[in-house]
């Protein structure tokens, strides 16, 4: 596939970043900075401004007020500037029926402005890459859902774009589509594009991005690595399954009160603090009280336990 000239390292800057649509609804004062060549998780509830964030990255949208620099250009002053090196798939991203997979994407690169002979090129590098090769003549509305939202990924990458913005793109899909995608999201990163990406699927995001942002009723209220989120919204925890199930469970729930916070669930027992500075202690106490430990293990949290915290769920 031809290779377009850079710009240098890639970016995407936000700084106090409004746009409201009836003075309640909307983004307010959001500002980001993502790295060159990473993934980047974007996360809230229906309706707190994710599509409006990235209508407005891809010069869809005008801000009320603040700034936006997406790969060295200004969204605001230089939104053609900016279409022609993104690429975009949007939550409804709507295909026509009667046309063939190969013809969807070839109208899409003229649309670009390639010639015949780059159009060609490109057209079969994409779907090879995105293995609907063998299906490139039929109709789209033949096609699964999977191999689908494959066609209109092949559109949003048409234009070897330095940034691609991604909106909910494993939505409704089955599972094995849905690991298609996150192949590909993973594959992207790894060639140097900059990915922005919102789901409501929180492991999806866990798999495929590195840094995020949690966005509620139009404000960021959260945002980092993904280890950072983790130490800052959940303390290290213990989990501890012992012999003699409930009984031996409350029994153990006694012995180790005064390591810290302690508490039972799921025929677990959890003590939030640091397991290499608690383990003997605790091994110490429950041989003590003749109780045997089954299973010791460091707590990980998930993505979506973090969210819940976050939001307060």
């Amino acid at each position: 596939m031809p290779q377009h000239a850079g710009r240098g390292d890639i970016t995407i800057t936000t700084k106090g970043l409004t746009k409201t649509f009836d003075g309640i609804h909307g983004i307010k004062n959001i500002n980001l900075n993502i790295r060159s060549g990473t993934c980047f998780g974007f996360i809230g509830a229906n309706g707190a401004g994710k599509t409006t964030t990235i209508k407005i990255l891809v010069g869809l949208l005008k801000p009320e007020t603040g700034t936006a620099i997406v790969s060295g250009y200004d969204v605001r002053a230089e939104p053609e500037k900016v279409r022609k090196i993104v690429g975009y798939l949007p939550d409804t991203y709507g295909l026509y029926d009667y046309m063939s997979g190969y013809d969807i994407v070839d109208y899409t690169a003229r649309l670009h402005g390639f010639n015949t002979r780059e159009r060609k090129e490109i057209v079969e590098y994409l779907l090879k890459k995105l293995d609907l090769f063998e299906a490139r003549n039929q109709k789209v509305g033949r096609y699964s859902k999977g191999m689908r939202q494959k066609v209109a990924l092949a559109r949003a990458l048409v234009n070897d774009p330095d940034v691609l913005f991604l909106d909910e793109p494993t939505s409704g899909l089955d599972p094995v589509a849905a690991r298609n995608i996150e192949d590909l999201i993973k594959s992207l990163t790894r060639e140097g594009k900059t990915i922005f990406i919102t789901s409501h699927v929180l492991p999806e995001v866990e798999k495929v991005c590195g840094h995020l942002a949690i966005i509620k009723s139009g404000t960021i209220v959260a945002a980092g690595s993904m280890d950072d989120m983790r130490r800052k919204f959940y303390a290290p925890a213990i989990r501890i399954k012992v012999s003699g199930l409930a009984a031996g469970a409350n029994k153990a729930l006694a012995v180790l009160g005064g390591l810290g916070k302690v508490e039972l669930a799921d025929d677990y027992i959890y003590i939030h603090g640091d397991r290499d500075a608690l383990a003997p202690e605790i091994n110490r106490r429950l041989a003590s009280a003749g109780i045997s430990i089954m299973e010791m293990s460091s707590n990980i949290q998930s993505l979506e336990d973090v969210y819940f915290k976050v939001m307060g769920e």
